[in-house]
């Protein structure tokens, strides 16, 4: 008795257009002789089975590549899809390969078959671009480290204004000093004159 385990039990194609989309369907001889296998589908325009039969030793598996071929416009739905797979199989003791008459229902009636669906699933998602927040956030950051390295136009001006207070502070400090130095000679000066009379006047009076 023939025994086969077909691996998965749905066709699932990450729809693109213009590429062909391949998927592996899996076939195991669970039993104990050889089984013919055969893959046919609906669509046999739209798709290449390969291989699309063949014999399985008693334990082995074959893997099957289904692939759809590139298609240049979208299905009308993605989740109606009418493309649906069958596989056929029956015991084949003495077989070395699959012959014409190995499917023939009117000549063998132990043919078995598994239903496999097809699953369309829309293309990848595109990688989501920068948010266009990050890239101000990023500018003050940028901002910070130009800062760190040479003043910005605010900072330079503001080192101009202290640059001129101190340079108003010295001439003004200078101008102070100049006024004492001024007034101490005046003072000097007083006191000699004031002396000098009243030398005059101590003479006078002795002659």
């Amino acid at each position: 008795m023939a025994e086969l385990t077909v691996s998965p039990q749905e066709l699932k194609f990450r729809f693109e257009l213009r590429k062909t989309i391949p998927v592996l369907l899996s076939l195991t001889n669970s039993g104990s002789e050889k089984v013919a296998f055969k893959v046919k589908t609906t669509s046999p325009k739209k798709y290449c089975v390969r291989p699309s039969s063949g014999i399985i030793e008693p334990g082995s598996s074959k893997d099957v590549q289904v692939i759809m071929q590139a298609q240049r416009e979208y299905p009308p739905s993605l989740e109606d899809v009418k493309d649906k797979f069958l596989v056929q199989y029956t015991a084949a003791p003495g077989a070395r390969e699959v012959g014409p008459d190995t499917f023939d229902s009117s000549s063998n009636k132990d043919i078995k078959q598994t239903k496999l669906r097809v699953v369309l699933v829309g293309p990848p998602k595109p990688p989501s671009p920068v948010p266009e927040g990050v890239e101000e956030e990023a500018s003050p950051a940028k901002s910070a480290y130009q800062a760190d390295d040479a003043p910005s136009a605010s900072q330079r001006g503001d080192s101009g204004s202290r640059e001129r207070e101190r340079s108003l502070e010295a001439q003004l400090l200078k101008a102070q000093k100049d006024k004492a130095d001024l007034k101490k000679r005046l003072d000097l000066s007083e006191l000699q004159g004031q002396s000098r009379g009243r030398g005059s006047q101590v003479q006078a009076a002795a002659g």
